[in-house]
């Protein structure tokens, strides 16, 4: 039987994930666009390399989920 546990590693990813999206819908918004401004928020200090690039790709992979509701994120700021 194949071991589905998660590693040490992804139990890493995990926990930054919660602790970002424990901020906010529209924090996680935030940071993404400060990400893509090349920017290194606070919230991702110290998480560097395929780590980082993890946590994003998951934060990215939550949030689509609203960006997919009828009428998108309402959470989303708008550009101004």
């Amino acid at each position: 039987m194949a071991n589905h546990s998660p590693t040490a590693e992804q139990e890493r990813v995990d926990a930054v994930v919660e602790r970002v999206c424990a901020l906010g819908c529209a924090a996680v918004y935030r940071l993404l666009e400060a990400v893509d401004r090349g920017e290194q928020p606070e919230a991702l200090a110290g998480i560097d390399g395929d780590l980082r690039a993890r946590v994003l790709v998951e934060l990215r992979s939550v949030m689509a989920v609203y960006d997919a509701r009828e009428g998108g994120a309402s959470c989303k700021l708008p550009n101004l």
